[in-house]
């Protein structure tokens, strides 16, 4: 499922990249590794929220979702609470923004024991701060039954950057180039340091990865890439949520 949002309610300002950053995973996602793509523009609070629902209801475990996000992303001074911003969002309430916990809760929701969060926004570094990755860990031979819910930011605990490389965030750029090379089963871990390298190379600003443990994440589970499946046709579901 591949979020985009742009189009703001002002004063907020519209971002430059969203539309384009998923429409091109959408492309990799489904041709190079066989997943059937979901895209959602310009999403409500209420369309998110139905969206994860669905996905909720039916994702089986044997299935591997991956949630891309692209908009903007605040915390708060007072209590660090992070929060996406749905394009119905206003800068007078956060009523109709979504915080962290309430995405670690449409997460746990989801049955499927492979989960990947990739958020390209302001402040998504929070989401991955429960249980901070570093190193790779060794491959569990039991891996695939251990259930999985990780998170891939943009960047640390601060603003990122919305300008990048041809029409893409940096980010976004950094990941659909890793993505696009992967020949191989490989876990979520490699893709992640791969990016990073590179997003820091281009600009100042860091990508996270971590674990959900909130949502379910057991401990040695990863999330893994296999180009096998890309050769399969897909149906594609694409959806602008108002």
């Amino acid at each position: 499922m591949l979020i985009g949002n742009l189009n703001y309610q002002y004063p907020i300002p519209s971002l430059l990249t969203p539309a384009r950053d998923v429409d091109q995973m959408a492309l990799v996602l489904r041709n190079h590794f066989g997943f059937d793509v979901r895209v959602l523009k310009d999403a409500s609070k209420s369309a998110l929220v139905r969206a994860f629902a669905k996905l909720a209801r039916e994702a089986t475990t044997e299935d591997s979702v991956l949630v891309y996000y692209a908009g903007h992303g605040y915390v708060m001074d007072d209590t660090g609470i992070g929060y996406w911003i749905p394009v119905d969002g206003s800068v007078k309430s956060a009523a109709q923004w979504i915080s962290n916990s309430t995405i670690t809760k449409l997460l746990g929701a989801i049955a499927a024991r492979q989960q990947l969060l990739v958020s390209d926004s302001c402040f998504s570094g929070l989401l991955a701060r429960e249980e901070s990755l570093t190193e790779r860990h060794r491959a569990d031979p039991d891996l695939l039954r251990k259930r999985s819910v990780l998170v891939m930011s943009s960047g640390g605990e601060e603003p990122v950057s919305d300008e990048g490389k041809d029409g893409h965030s940096i980010f976004a750029w950094h990941l659909l180039r890793v993505l696009g090379h992967v020949d191989a089963v490989t876990v979520g871990f490699d893709i992640y340091s791969a990016v990073r390298a590179g997003v820091s190379s281009d600009y100042p600003q860091a990508p996270q990865y971590g674990a959900v443990l909130s949502a379910g994440h057991e401990m040695g589970g990863e999330y893994l890439f296999d180009v096998s499946a890309g050769s399969v046709t897909q149906r594609t579901d694409s959806t602008v949520a108002q």
